[in-house]
């Protein structure tokens, strides 16, 4: 530290001397020291203006290039969070919904460019997915045990995801999160899953598919951001897609 302050102390010195070898030759060469505190004066009155005008471009360009780099990183977590979460819990939703024909379009989205994903996004934001869990009433119990299993045990991580406050920008993901929470306290709060009749299916199924909704659009969200920026990570994202029954990890 104090060797910066003594560089900036010397530049300093250096500067003034030049001001004063500067403005003392145009005195001995033009005589005409009237003009010279005329021309500082009138330059000094421009230097709030300039400073005025630097200080809030530059903080626009600061904050700016903030905002984009906190985006880049929460865009980023997003990949913590299919790892973690997301991925399997698409593909639980996805092998009860009664409407699956809604997403075939995600089977092949390996082929898909930007314009694409910006097509799908504005679809998905624009119109519900249809979902409706077709389970067997004697398979209902079973199904729901293992998704109260799978939101449990990633309870901690959810929570911790909400501990960080600049989630708050990302309106989309920040309402997918509390969709999650919302479920998982349904299904807490239920101790025998076996006595969940049909009614009581029916508004489980309202919020599973708020979540399901959800859970697409930042899907694909996460896959345009990958497809323009870490393109070499979207082929494991495609391998393991959960729309596709045919997707296979291993590369053929």
């Amino acid at each position: 530290m104090s060797k910066r302050l003594s560089w900036k102390a010397k530049f300093s010195i250096l500067m003034v001397i030049l001001i004063i070898i500067i403005y003392g030759s145009n005195y001995l060469v033009l005589g005409d020291a009237e003009h010279i505190i005329s021309y500082i004066w009138t330059h000094l009155g421009f230097i709030p203006v300039d400073i005025l005008i630097v200080a809030f471009l530059l903080d626009e360009i600061i904050e700016r290039k903030e905002k984009e780099a906190m985006l880049e990183k929460l865009d980023m977590l997003m990949s913590t969070f299919f790892s973690e979460l997301g991925n399997d819990l698409i593909g639980q939703l996805s092998a009860v919904n009664k409407y699956n024909a809604d997403t075939q379009t995600l089977k092949s989205i390996k082929n898909w460019d930007e314009k694409d994903f910006d097509a799908k996004l504005d679809e998905l934001k624009n119109a519900s997915i249809d979902f409706q869990a077709d389970i067997a009433p004697e398979e209902r119990e079973e199904f729901l045990e293992n998704l109260r299993t799978l939101l449990v045990g990633k309870r901690e991580f959810i929570i911790n995801l909400i501990n960080n406050p600049n989630l708050l920008e990302k309106e989309e993901f920040t309402g997918l999160i509390n969709a999650i929470l919302h479920l998982d306290e349904e299904l807490e709060h239920r101790t025998d899953l076996a006595l969940v009749n049909d009614a009581d299916f029916g508004h489980l199924n309202g919020d599973m598919q708020r979540v399901y909704n959800k859970l697409v659009y930042e899907w694909v969200y996460y896959l345009r951001y990958l497809y323009k920026h870490h393109p070499y990570m979207i082929a494991l994202i495609i391998r393991t897609n959960p729309f596709d029954e045919d997707a296979d990890v291993y590369v053929k």
